[in-house]
């Protein structure tokens, strides 16, 4: 199934979801990740499913829900893999666009330090990345990236890509209990956030089972600090 709902979204209303990855093909396999574990690491961009095949199955669910008066609010790109590396995804949405309907993409923003995907990136009404971790130990910890990703690259792509993009721009970061809930790495995510100026800087904790059995939820002292560290001035 490529097309899926459309289901209520805490963030994006009533959300269409396009599922242009294969499960589970991704670039990290995320230690706190409610899918499981990654089945196939990759971070070149690959040719998946045509333009043609998706386009048509997502107009097939926008047509069935506009006969029954189910409004959609956003066509979003959130496979159970990392979006990004669908080779085809600017066309893609470009094709979605005669639907009229805004688009969303939801990214572990792990290519965006390659221009082309922030060139894909740039077309979607609402773009929302992934900071988990300012330090590197840590991110490799936490999202477990391909070995040849860097995060220095990373982070740098999210700066350019937030200094040109006109949309909607999100970010969303996870907090672990003994992971990245210190003052240190809590600040550092704050520090780099505001550089990155989001419309809104989502934090999450693990609210379903995760990959992995130690990546458990924060106690609310974390809360504390974050409240002190993320408050405006």
């Amino acid at each position: 199934m490529i097309a899926f709902g459309p289901v209520p979204s805490r963030r994006l209303g009533r959300s269409l979801g396009i599922n242009n990855i294969p499960a589970k093909i991704c670039s990290y396999s995320c230690a706190y990740c409610q899918v499981g574990t990654t089945l196939q690491m990759e971070i070149k961009r690959l040719y998946f499913y045509s333009p043609q095949e998706i386009y048509e199955d997502v107009k097939v669910k926008v047509e069935s829900s506009a006969s029954q008066s189910h409004a959609i609010d956003y066509l979003t790109f959130v496979p159970d893999g990392e979006p990004t590396l669908d080779i085809n995804l600017g066309q893609e949405i470009d094709m979605l666009r005669s639907l009229g309907i805004r688009i969303a993409v939801i990214s572990n923003a792990s290519l965006i330090w390659d221009e082309s995907v922030r060139e894909d990136l740039a077309k979607a009404d609402w773009v929302s990345v992934k900071v988990d971790a300012l330090d590197e130990r840590t991110w490799r910890r936490m999202d477990r990236p391909h070995r040849a990703l860097r995060q220095e690259a990373i982070l740098q792509g999210i700066l350019e890509f937030s200094k040109d993009y006109k949309g909607v721009l999100v970010t969303e970061s996870m907090l672990l209990a003994g992971i990245n809930d210190d003052c240190n790495s809590l600040r550092a995510l704050a520090e780099f956030l505001k550089k990155v100026n989001p419309a809104i800087a989502y934090i999450s904790v693990p609210t379903r089972p995760p990959a992995e059995i130690w990546a458990t939820c924060p106690r609310r002292r974390a809360f504390v600090k974050l409240i002190r560290y993320f408050a405006p001035g």
